[in-house]
């Protein structure tokens, strides 16, 4: 196993997945066995069998990893070694290095540029929680 290979998997079979305030990275394969050997030697991710939706298809599991910190330093060995999801690896990075999904992180003069506009329009166009906003927002007394 090396990242060589990993990064043939996720290119292939895997997603990297940025939903804010989110971002996941998933491989789905119907050899429990070979995304066993992935979570071993990247020491993180979480295995699960995927429910069927069809009686005829194979048994098929899922290995993910949420957890920030893990995806960022995954994503960083892969960066050079992806070729069909470097893009996507690329924007996760700088999502994940910008902190964006930390718990305060918006400040009051970057809401006073939206003036009136509705707390999901906000969230909308900074790719970010409407809770965060609608959060923020109450703290500063914009709303």
């Amino acid at each position: 196993m090396n990242w060589d290979y990993i990064a043939g998997f996720i290119d292939g079979e895997g997603s990297i997945i940025i939903k804010p305030p989110r971002i996941r990275i998933y491989i789905s394969n119907n050899n429990k066995e070979i995304l066993i050997a992935i979570q071993r030697f990247l020491k993180c991710g979480s295995i699960y069998k995927i429910k069927r939706t069809n009686k005829n298809w194979k048994e098929q599991f899922g290995w993910t990893i949420c957890n920030h910190t893990h995806c960022l330093r995954i994503l960083e060995e892969l960066k050079d070694k992806l070729v069909v999801k470097k893009d996507k690896c690329n924007k996760a990075i700088r999502y994940i290095k910008s902190k964006r999904w930390h718990g305060n992180y918006i400040t009051k003069e970057e809401l006073e540029k939206f003036g009136n506009m509705p707390y999901r329009k906000i969230a909308k166009k900074m790719k970010i929680s409407h809770y965060c906003v609608f959060k923020y927002l109450k703290k500063y007394g914009l709303r």
